[in-house]
């Protein structure tokens, strides 16, 4: 299976086994994207695989997982 040269948003990514993921896409050549809920977390996910592009997002409140999709690369941090 291919597993590099993708994009991968992981919710959650900001810790523990999102966290793991997220570094372990990234180091296989994928560009990922990670949200959560905490700006704080989210930087500190960053600072450890600076590849990563973050940004806030809560999806467990309605409505708000739908502006997950109008993320692109561009707007994460």
């Amino acid at each position: 299976m291919d597993t590099h040269s993708h994009t991968v948003l992981i919710t959650g990514g900001a810790t523990g086994i999102g966290l793991a993921l997220a570094r372990r896409f990234a180091e296989a050549g994928n560009t990922v994207l990670i949200c959560g809920r905490r700006p704080d977390a989210l930087a500190a996910a960053q600072a450890l695989e600076p590849r990563l592009h973050t940004f806030v997002a809560d999806i467990a409140v309605s409505g708000r997982a739908r502006g997950v999709g109008g993320v692109g690369v561009a707007g994460a941090s």
